[in-house]
């Protein structure tokens, strides 16, 4: 590195050095307002829609992918539904509807879990972790990640015990993981090193008693999760969902891409459904005040039975046919089912599409548009939570794309700082040696210097005495140059020839000394 590179080099570390700074300081400040909302007294605080991008406040499309549904189970008019984009929550069974975002880092939300000794508890699972809300989804206090020992933070399912709840249990791309405390840590707990599960449910008749379904089948613990093993792989290759029924003997139902498969004896045999009605099943409930009365969705269509399975018949028209009122076509592919204690003719159907409501027992449906519903404010009135507009900040969501450029420079920066710091600190350390080895010379320099500047002042002075005689023999010859006396011009040619002999060694020694100078 040369003089230009250093300087170049500390030019782009300063401005490197202030982009990351202004990245990390955003993230630092960011979340400790996070951490610190409530003391600071930040929850009931607001920011005008004039300083929030209209990204915010524009209607989205309602076609939201639906991935769960569940109906509180201590209120009966009130269902939550988890979208790819959030959560939505209707508490007049789904005549109005509000969006709960506070606290919510992350909105792909898969399944949801309740409390029932504490009803405004619930947990929401998502791809980035599980959010625990004790207000009803109002905010979301807790977000439980890697932290507290959840390892694998892209869950699936999550599911309580319905005796101990303190006692969770949580499906994750990493497998399955178990937590004695409400959440606050958790342990992974070994089913199969190969195995992959999509849902976890209890047994309706033993609640020490878990099933995990999942393309590699059913899998079955006995002892509340301690040890696994696989049951019924004679009879089910693939497990997309399980029904169990609180009868004796327990009756299971068991959905898959080859369609509906049946036990009446506790799973000692299994009978395929022959119905032509439906192929591919993926959501199964009953009607908690009638086990007899069973729904299912395939594909776009929900089914019924009123006798425990044994026929099925279809509910309304295929919701793909229904006319939404929006351009483009409508595929809905139906994810979820829901209905409503206490009232068995309101059913929720979740779509990839968005959430179909039924009101008659599903002979007729209707798409809920969610986010028109939610986002109906005048620009007057248009408004944003402080803190959900901190933890877009913190996420990058309020950024956009550029969010991404932004990482990628400061990550970049942050190498280039490592290297040009190096880079400058081995320059600084070589010309501070330069400078030593230069201190330890100086002495004998000022000595060099002082002898060649008394040695060419010794020699001026000679020559300067030269000069002189040769003045006295030119004002002689003005005198006797006409006697043309030959002994006077030979000693002027002599001195002259001397003169020039001594202003070549000056010369010379000028020479060495700018030369000495120099190194």
């Amino acid at each position: 590195m040369n003089i230009r590179q250093f300087k170049n080099s500390r030019f782009w570390h300063k401005w490197i050095g202030i982009v990351c700074a202004a990245f990390f300081l955003i993230l630092s400040v960011s979340g400790v307002l996070l951490m610190h909302y409530e003391d600071l007294g930040l929850q009931d605080s607001e920011v005008d829609g004039w300083f929030v991008p209209a990204k915010y406040f524009k209607v989205a499309s309602s076609r939201r992918s639906i991935q769960t549904l569940t109906v509180s189970p201590n209120n009966p008019e009130e269902i939550f539904v988890g979208t790819n984009q959030g959560i939505y929550r209707s508490q007049d069974v789904g005549k109005t509807w509000q969006e709960l975002k506070q606290g919510l880092f992350n909105q792909n939300i898969r399944a949801f879990a309740s409390l029932r000794q504490e009803p405004n508890t619930i947990y929401a699972a998502s791809a980035g972790g599980i959010f625990k809300s004790e207000n009803s989804g109002d905010s979301w206090s807790e977000w439980i990640d890697q932290a507290s020992g959840l390892d694998n933070s892209d869950v699936f399912d999550i599911a309580i015990h319905p005796e101990d709840e303190e006692k969770l249990f949580a499906v994750t791309a990493g497998g399955l993981f178990v937590s004695d405390d409400a959440g606050e840590s958790w342990e992974h707990k070994t089913v199969n090193g190969k195995a992959r599960f999509k849902e976890i449910r209890f047994s309706a008749v033993n609640s020490n008693t878990l099933y995990l379904t999942g393309i590699d089948g059913v899998w079955r613990s006995q002892d509340t999760g301690n040890s696994w093993h696989r049951v019924w792989q004679d009879f089910i290759e693939e497990a997309e969902v399980l029904l169990s029924l609180n009868t004796e003997p327990e009756f299971f139902y068991v959905g898959n891409s080859e369609g509906l498969i049946k036990s009446f004896n506790n799973g000692r045999s299994w009978v395929q459904d022959k119905s032509k009605s439906f192929e591919h099943v993926e959501s199964l409930i009953v009607d908690p005040a009638n086990s007899s009365h069973l729904f299912l969705a395939s594909g776009s269509r929900v089914l019924h039975s009123d006798d425990g399975g044994d026929h099925w018949q279809p509910l309304g028209d295929d919701l793909k046919k229904i006319e939404t009122g929006e351009s483009g076509p409508s595929s809905p592919h139906i994810l979820d089912l829901a209905i409503m204690q206490g009232r068995p003719s309101i059913l929720f159907a979740g779509t990839s599409a968005g959430l179909y409501i039924s009101r008659d027992g599903g002979k007729s449906w209707q798409l809920e548009k969610l986010s028109e519903s939610v986002n109906t404010l005048a620009a007057t009135e248009q408004k944003m939570d402080l803190v959900k507009l901190i933890t877009e900040i913190h996420t990058g969501r309020f950024f956009g794309s550029y969010f991404v450029l932004l990482v990628d420079i400061s990550t970049v920066g942050l190498i280039a700082l490592v290297f040009s710091g190096i880079g400058m600190s081995l320059y600084r350390r070589k010309i501070g040696k330069k400078k030593v080895a230069e201190e330890k010379v100086d002495d004998d320099l000022m000595i060099d210097i002082q002898d060649t500047a008394d040695d060419i002042s010794h020699e001026s002075l000679e020559i300067h005495d030269m000069i002189e005689h040769i003045s006295n023999h030119l004002e002689k010859c003005k005198t006797v140059y006409q006697s043309r006396e030959k002994k006077e011009i030979d000693e002027i040619g002599r001195h002259i020839t001397t003169l020039d002999k001594k202003m070549h060694s000056l010369m010379n020694r000028i020479g060495e000394f700018e030369k000495f100078t120099k190194n």
